[in-house]
């Protein structure tokens, strides 16, 4: 296969995205490995990172990492992006006594809520929130554990020294995912766009998306656009981005208002059909590696299933749509491109591009629920990620292996039938 142009795709899934954080770690190191050897084996060059939500915190670490910065020179290089991964879910857990104490807190509740217990609605725009996030802070909570703007801040201090001249040369795009509320758009906060803006090279077409696609907006890559990606609605009020443009409802014309945005879960878990929109049929990549954190397929071992356990099916079914109809998408164009070749238009601007999935073990994806997705303890992360990095590293020696045999999605979305107890069907 020769060196293969990859993007990764990083799904959303809260607390059990630190899974993604032991894959990407191990697709870096395994990247640097093989870039050092001096066999002709299959190799891959990672050309953009696509995410949201958790997923999105997780690609915009490694892309901070890989890109050039004028403040951090260690920044541009493999062994910075798996430093800033590290850095992310090490500040993301709790740390303090008085963040343990509130973390352990909220999963009684939430696993007694699941048991049936009665609690009352909370809503994020109560003042009583604010006033816990501030006795929170007094007790002893880091900015970084109570929100996404400190989070941010802290993992990416230099974001506004992003070298973007060098940008382009270095060939690495981020994408993140999130809806906006009012309009219902669906939009992704990407890096090529802040490269048109600053009037430097970019692979993306330039296209009128008030008119033509004004459902779905690309918006300048901002650490605001990433912070709305991970906003869950029942949990943060929607993030507000100010003084943005929209299309209206007469043709041509667009109006300004400040944006309110709500988690990518609602439009692109995670961006993909965006990684194709590019100008150049040689731009595009030769395959995604789709981070799955939400389990496409689910068998009960206790056939009387509760209220509980259609909650956690519903939340991975919302989690999997989107990116569901994406990925079919790609595959009908592949199989057009099969069937009637690609020499005349419209298919002469597309490519096959191979989908590949990297999911947890059947075991893993069973056990965790959605109070584990809020469970922010070190140790709960910690086994995630060696989980990811386990997986990931067979993974990669399968891809390198097998080449072209290496199965692909759907089939490669699912469990064998010897993972999953009860799956009749299965293949």
């Amino acid at each position: 296969m020769g060196t293969r142009k990859v993007a990764i795709a990083c799904q959303g899934g809260g607390a059990h995205a630190a899974f993604t954080w032991g894959v990407l770690t191990e697709i870096l190191r395994t990247k640097q490995a093989w870039d050092a050897g001096a066999d002709d084996s299959e190799r891959f060059d990672i050309v953009a990172l696509s995410g949201t939500s958790a997923g999105a915190l997780c690609a915009l670490a490694a892309w901070y990492g890989l890109c050039p910065n004028i403040a951090d020179t260690d920044c541009g290089t493999i062994d910075k992006a798996i430093e800033r991964l590290d850095f992310l879910w090490t500040t993301f857990a709790a740390t303090t006594p008085i963040e343990h104490a509130h973390n352990s807190l909220i999963q009684s509740c939430l696993q007694l809520k699941e048991n049936g217990a009665l609690f009352p609605e909370s809503n994020p725009y109560d003042r009583a929130n604010g006033l816990a996030l501030e006795a929170l802070s007094m007790l002893g909570a880091r900015p970084p554990y109570l929100g996404f703007p400190g989070l941010l801040e802290a993992l990416c201090p230099h974001f506004t020294s992003v070298h973007w001249p060098e940008i382009p040369k270095s060939n690495m795009r981020l994408l993140v995912g999130a809806v906006e509320v009012l309009s219902g758009n669906f939009e992704v906060f990407d890096s090529e766009k802040t490269l048109q803006e600053l009037g430097l090279p970019s692979i993306c077409q330039d296209r009128d998306q008030y008119s033509a696609v004004r459902w779905r907006m690309r918006r300048s890559l901002t650490l605001a656009g990433v912070a709305a990606s991970g906003t869950l609605p029942e949990v943060l009020p929607a993030q507000r981005i100010s003084d943005l443009a929209f299309p209206s409802c007469e043709p041509g014309r667009t109006v300004r208002r400040n944006g309110h945005y709500w988690d990518g879960l609602y439009s692109q878990n995670p961006p993909v059909r965006d990684l194709l929109d590019v100008r150049e049929r040689e731009d595009k990549p030769d395959e995604i590696w789709v981070i799955r954190i939400n389990p496409q397929e689910y068998f009960p071992e206790n056939p009387n299933v509760g209220l509980n356990d259609i909650r956690d099916r519903v939340n991975a079914l919302a989690g999997n749509l989107s990116l569901n109809q994406e990925l079919d998408h790609m595959l009908t164009v592949n199989h057009w491109i099969r069937e009637y070749g690609d020499t005349n238009p419209p298919l002469n601007k597309c490519k096959i591009v191979d989908v590949r999935t990297i999911k947890m073990t059947y075991a893993t994806a069973q056990r965790l629920r959605v109070a584990s997705k809020f469970d922010r303890s070190a140790s709960h992360f910690a086994k995630l990620r060696d989980e990811g990095q386990t997986v990931a590293r067979q993974w990669l020696r399968n891809w390198r292996t097998l080449g072209e045999d290496f199965a692909t999605y759907p089939n490669d979305a699912r469990y064998p039938e010897s993972d999953s107890i009860g799956s009749a069907g299965c293949s």
